[in-house]
């Protein structure tokens, strides 16, 4: 049946055809007056539309023929396409013309019926008056769409165990036998450091030693690893990594927070690079590949130092995503999103800053607004995303249209892992990369912050427990410059001395040269409303820095609670420990894991009378003159104290370990301590008044 608009269309082309061949007659009437003869017949092909989706959508085909002697033609017409299908299924089909030398036909091309449904096809017609000559024509149609999706045969299958509130309850690991992990991979009590039921955390309620240690995570399940080394690979291997803690009262569980570690793609993209993480890249199940990919997002992570030049930031140029550059002006309403590390969450601001321009010296280069984000995965595509009940502080910056708003330049104050999110429209679709940020310094760095920095004055300790000629080992003591701390900034350790760069540029406090080991920040008063961290009065961390350490150096970090301006006093301190710049410690107050309460610093007296809390010792393992690892051990209380050290364990003890003149431990223990000597006489740590320690439960007086 013939629709109204196909009948209309019919209609003006016969009117166009007739008011053609009346012209052509009477020209020829004028010269002889015999019988129209066209030299050969006449055979037409239309096709409406003249593209279609790759997705079935139909085309009508018109075909129109006069013979020779200006007739409407007789016969059948048989057409042909190089892909794609009739209405009779086949690629062929012949039509039988009516008595006004017309006939119709419908044609689509379905790219899972056929996959060379893509970019122009061919359609030919080929019709022979009865006694005539043999007339053919041919016409194109192109094949809109990107060929036929591909999930391809990946050589690993991602599969999520069903939610459970603690990945250590046996139910995933029932799954992931089912699923043919192996028994290496499972859960047990502890964990086994990925995602397997896929809702963003890692090994949520599975236990864990003890407050503030820290493990690798990847946001991936347990199944979505190569079989011969048990890891993720390709885009994962990087940027689904990350680290967790451990934090509790009672019972400490992992927190679940991969920090620094991003989720897979649900699906890759057409861009090279194996987004999914399943062993092929470009195998899209939803989208067909043939076509230019449009964005292609980084793969890999960018390393970058702390304390760049001020004045000559590096670029983050998104723009570059965009393949064809002839597009990269069209692109608007760029968003950028920095989302950083555990003291950016305690801080009152981020200590990263976000800049328009190369020059952070500049009026008004510096960009970005404080914002409360989570991960979303309701959103398409899913990406971090503003919610004002979430602790995760991160910069968001609006930075409008084209080239100019596609690039961001970030600067990094502090080691640890970034991710750098880059959103943008283009050409009515939204668009999210990511881009994972590795600030990398060389050695060990201990930084502190805590939660009421600006009204109280907390210190960071660092003390080397080797080739000391001390009587009495002491925090505070400056015999043989054993402390690192606000008194003794640069104790001379007999490490060399590192260049200007290693710790001077934004965001540094640093004036004098780079020794090792050097306080670059005391913070005694800052003002709580300035989020420039590049600015004197930015309440930043306060850090210690050891460049090069030697093979088997041993260590101690302590905090001290030196004054308070609050009634009650209210500082909660959070120490992260590095070793390269990556996390290998996390441990105190977090708004983000929960871990709100403990270590509770609540007595403010100086050097001598502040409480103390001892966090953990380091013991560093250098080959051929690099640091390659960093054993850290966290200190635990033999007697909690609950009000400073947390709630008492089935052991009595807790995890954390604030030595007080408060102390409020049950019997047998009741001891105060009276100094900061690391053993105090008649103390229970076993040891001579004034020793060093040599095990992490000698460390606690109590």
């Amino acid at each position: 049946m013939i629709t109204y608009e196909r009948k209309l269309w019919t209609e003006s082309y016969r009117l166009i055809v007739a008011a053609g061949m009346m012209a052509l007659a009477g020209t020829l009437a004028g010269c002889q007056s015999q019988e129209v003869v066209n030299e050969e017949p006449i055979l037409e092909l239309l096709i409406r539309p003249t593209s279609i989706s790759d997705r079935g959508e139909e085309a009508d085909i018109q075909v129109t023929t006069l013979d020779e002697f200006d007739r409407p033609g007789r016969g059948d017409v048989v057409l042909e396409a190089t892909h794609g299908q009739f209405s009779n299924g086949e690629r062929t089909i012949t039509v039988t013309l009516d008595s006004s030398g017309t006939a119709w036909a419908v044609y689509h091309c379905n790219v899972f019926e056929d996959e060379e449904c893509f970019g122009s096809i061919s359609v030919s017609a080929s019709w022979q008056n009865p006694g005539s000559a043999l007339a053919t024509t041919d016409k194109k149609i192109t094949i809109e769409g990107c060929g036929r999706p591909n999930a391809g045969n990946p050589t690993i299958v991602r599969k999520c165990a069903p939610a459970a509130a603690t990945e250590c309850s046996g139910e995933i690991d029932t799954f992931l036998t089912g699923a043919s992990v192996s028994a290496s991979r499972l859960n047990g009590a502890s964990g086994n450091g990925f995602d397997d039921d896929c809702d963003g955390l890692v090994d949520e309620g599975c236990s864990c030693p003890g407050n503030g240690q820290t493990k690798e995570c990847y946001l991936v399940p347990a199944t979505q690893v190569a079989a011969d080394t048990g890891l993720p690979v390709n885009w994962c291997a990087t940027n689904s990594k990350g680290s967790v803690d451990c934090a509790g009262e009672q019972q400490t569980v992992w927190t679940g927070v991969c920090r620094g570690a991003q989720p897979p793609a649900e699906n890759d993209s057409c861009s090279e690079g194996d987004f999914n993480c399943d062993g092929l890249q470009s195998n899209n199940p939803l989208s067909g590949c043939r076509c230019a990919s449009a964005v292609k997002c980084p793969t890999d992570p960018i390393v970058k130092a702390p304390f760049p030049d001020p004045r000559n930031l590096a670029p983050i140029e998104g723009f570059q995503w965009i393949t064809d550059a002839s597009k990269r002006a069209l692109a608007t309403n760029w968003t950028w999103t920095v989302v950083g590390g555990d003291c950016d969450n305690v801080l009152p601001f981020p200590t990263f800053g976000l800049f328009k321009g190369k020059d952070t010296t500049l009026t008004g280069a510096r960009i970005g607004t404080r914002k409360p984000v989570r991960y979303d995965t309701a959103k398409s595509p899913p990406r971090y995303a503003e919610q004002a009940q979430s602790k995760l502080a991160a910069l968001q910056a609006l930075t409008g249209t084209g080239l100019a708003g596609g690039v961001v330049y970030p600067a990094f104050g502090l080691s640890g892992d970034y991710i750098v999110q880059g959103e943008f429209d283009l050409n009515g679709t939204h668009f999210v990369c990511t881009q994972k940020v590795q600030v990398r310094a060389p050695g060990l760095r201990a930084e502190m912050c805590w939660d009421s920095v600006g009204f109280d004055d907390v210190d960071l300790h660092f003390a080397r427990l080797q080739e000391s000629q001390c009587t009495s080992n002491v925090w505070d003591e400056t015999c043989n410059d054993q402390d690192c701390f606000w008194a003794n900034e640069n104790p001379n350790w007999d490490y060399v001395t590192s260049p200007d760069s290693a710790c001077r540029g934004w965001s540094s406090r640093r004036v004098g040269a780079c020794t090792n080991p050097r306080l670059d920040r005391d913070v005694v008063r800052c003002d709580r409303n300035n989020s420039d961290p590049n600015n004197a009065n930015f309440c930043g961390p306060e850090n210690i820095n050891i460049d090069n350490p030697r093979n088997g150096d041993r260590f101690v970090v302590g905090v001290n609670y030196f004054g308070s301006r609050t009634n009650p006093p209210l500082a909660h301190p959070h120490v992260n420990i590095y070793c390269n710049g990556e996390r290998v410690l996390s441990a105190g107050y977090n708004p983000v894991t929960g871990q709100l309460n403990y270590p509770a610093l609540l007595t403010a007296g100086g050097d001598t009378g502040g409480d103390y809390w001892t966090v953990a010792t380091v013991q560093t393992t250098v080959t051929g003159g690099n640091l390659v690892g960093c054993a850290v051990e966290t200190i635990p209380s033999r007697y909690a104290d609950p009000t400073r050290d947390g709630p008492p364990s089935a052991t009595g003890g807790a995890d954390f370990c604030v030595d007080s003149t408060r102390n409020a431990t049950p019997a047998p223990n009741t001891f105060n301590y009276v100094s900061h000597q690391f053993v105090d006489a008649n103390s229970s740590q076993g040891l001579a008044e004034g020793a060093i320690p040599q095990t992490r439960e000698q460390w606690c007086k109590h």
